[in-house]
């Protein structure tokens, strides 16, 4: 799939209201990283941009629980 697939496609099953719960999201990336081969060579930088996919997630759910400026960031 290419990029813009994939944006039209997310954005339109966002819109469906098709979409995991922020906490889901997260639960479903441990699974996608519990998958993955630790012997592969190219196992840390996987599971690395999964993490930081599960911190953007976090981080996108905290800002809309506790919006900037009223906790949400420590600057």
């Amino acid at each position: 799939m290419k990029k813009t697939e994939v944006m039209a496609t997310a954005m339109e099953m966002a819109r469906k209201g098709l979409g995991f719960a922020p906490a889901l999201a997260i639960e479903q990336i441990a699974e996608l990283i519990a998958q993955e081969d630790p012997a592969d060579e190219l196992y840390d930088s996987k599971v690395e941009r999964l993490l930081k996919l599960a911190a953007c997630i976090w981080s996108l759910r905290r800002d809309v629980v506790t919006p900037p400026g009223e906790g949400g960031r420590l600057l």
